[in-house]
């Protein structure tokens, strides 16, 4: 199994690097935030393809981010008129 932590040589393998990448992308998608998981399955997919697994992951999380987008926060609709939004990272991210 790769961790961060085997990742410490200076050359690690393309598979370890993937490995990695798609450990994060599925930590960060549980937390919410979708469109730092989809930027770890970017890395992950310069090393390798994706699987099936991850592609059909990839189209439901870009899906959730932007049926996200398509709704403003509860902060966002009592904002003052022209007070820009914050942006969001993602839906359920705290």
């Amino acid at each position: 199994m790769t961790t961060l932590n085997s990742l410490g040589r200076a050359d690690p393998e393309p598979a370890e690097v993937s490995d990695a990448s798609l450990a994060m992308a599925d930590y960060d998608a549980k937390a919410g935030d979708y469109a730092t998981a989809l930027d770890w399955l970017a890395v992950a997919a310069q090393f390798r393809g994706l699987t099936p697994e991850y592609r059909r992951k990839k189209d439901t999380w870009e899906s959730s981010l932007r049926t996200c987008d398509d709704a403003p926060s509860t902060t966002e609709r009592a904002r003052a008129p022209g007070v820009r939004p914050r942006s969001r990272r993602g839906c359920g991210a705290a």
